[in-house]
C-alpha cells in the first residue's frame, strides 16, 4: 500500500459528492433525518471498518454524522481510504439521502 499523492487524491475525490482533503485527511459531514439514523449509519460504517480493518474518525451530532478518513501509519491518504469512502457513499445515497 503506498501514499497517494495530493493530484492522485484531488482526482479520486472527483467522483466522491463532496468529500474534502485537508492536512492528509479526506473527509464529509452527512445530514440525516434523526439521531437514531446518524446512529445507525455511523453502526453499519464500522461494521464495513472493522471487516477492513481500517477505522475513521466518526462524530456523532443529532442528525449528522462527519467521517474523517486516513491512513495513519504512512502518514496520508492511500486506495483504503478511497475505497472506504466511496463504500460510506454509496451506503449514504442508498439508505439516506436526504434531497437539499
Amino acid at each position: 500500500m503506498k501514499k497517494l499523492s495530493d493530484s492522485e487524491i484531488n482526482n479520486l475525490l472527483k467522483d466522491l459528492n463532496h468529500w474534502s482533503y485537508s492536512n492528509n485527511v479526506i473527509s464529509k459531514k452527512y445530514q440525516l433525518k434523526s439521531f437514531m439514523e446518524s446512529m445507525s449509519f455511523s453502526n453499519l460504517i464500522a461494521d464495513k471498518s472493522e471487516q477492513m480493518d481500517h477505522h475513521p474518525k466518526i462524530e456523532i451530532d443529532f442528525k449528522y454524522v462527519e467521517i474523517s478518513i486516513s491512513t495513519h501509519s504512512l502518514g496520508g491518504i492511500t486506495d483504503l481510504d478511497i475505497d472506504l469512502a466511496n463504500f460510506i457513499e454509496e451506503l449514504y445515497n442508498e439508505l439516506y439521502f436526504i434531497e437539499e
